[in-house]
């Protein structure tokens, strides 16, 4: 049988008795329609899950037993870091949602030449907007793990940061085919792995020139130009088909 799962941003104890906010109060009981009695599964995004019963409600409360744990966890063997160039906003959930979904860890939001303009005063509102859509990745696919957002930076300012483990930048010019290439290249994954995609158009030259000196190494997935929120899907697929958890 298969229980509804809900984050819960709030020390988990078995034994004890939580009073939900508000917020997860509504979806509970408007949403789920749950009445008591009814079972869930609860995790606060550290690691591990809880089987829990609703034990007291009522128009705008819900309270949960907390019951025995589960040290499951879902978390691929590779890990994973996305830095994405910033797109369009619906590319961007896009992209986040199906990121979690396959395993990331990290996603980084950068903000690229042809990355379309946003103001500095909405970098906050859309990173809360990324952060619930990674929560609700989350409770679908059955990660008791949040990935790490990290916030929106430019391109450079990454890229000036010492690399970690194996880089690869995402290019339809590369002579490299990223599923051949890790195939015959990489026998044991990587400590880390960074994926990155550019947004809408591509990075520029000059983008592609300073990602390469920062030790990024261009593949490509074959001779067809990709949407970047297709792009992002299928490279983080194809990492995983070898070297993760598929």
């Amino acid at each position: 049988m298969r229980f509804s799962r809900l984050f819960i941003d709030l020390p988990l104890v078995s034994g004890q008795s939580i009073e939900l906010p508000k917020e997860t109060s509504h979806y509970l009981l408007n949403v789920l329609r749950l009445r008591l009695g009814a079972n869930v599964v609860v995790f606060n995004g550290l690691g591990g899950e809880y089987m829990a019963q609703l034990v007291k409600c009522s128009s705008k409360m819900a309270q949960l037993y907390l019951a025995e744990p589960h040290s499951i966890e879902r978390e691929s063997m590779l890990p994973l870091r996305l830095v994405q160039a910033m797109a369009r906003p619906e590319h961007m959930d896009y992209t986040v949602q199906k990121s979690v979904e396959l395993g990331v860890q990290q996603i980084i939001p950068v903000i690229t030449e042809r990355s379309p303009p946003l103001a500095v005063k909405q970098f906050e509102k859309r990173e809360q907007h990324w952060r619930k859509i990674i929560i609700s990745a989350c409770e679908q696919c059955g990660r008791n793990r949040l990935p790490t957002l990290h916030q929106i930076i430019p391109l450079s300012v990454w890229l000036g940061q010492p690399l970690q483990g194996l880089a690869l930048l995402l290019s339809p010019q590369a002579k490299l085919r990223l599923p051949t290439w890790l195939a015959a290249t990489v026998e044991i994954p990587p400590p880390v792995l960074t994926i990155l995609i550019g947004p809408e158009g591509g990075l520029s030259p000059s983008e592609m020139s300073q990602s390469e000196q920062a030790g990024y190494l261009g593949v490509s997935l074959g001779p067809r130009i990709l949407r970047t929120e297709t792009a992002a899907v299928a490279t983080l697929a194809v990492c995983q088909a070898w070297l993760g958890d598929w």
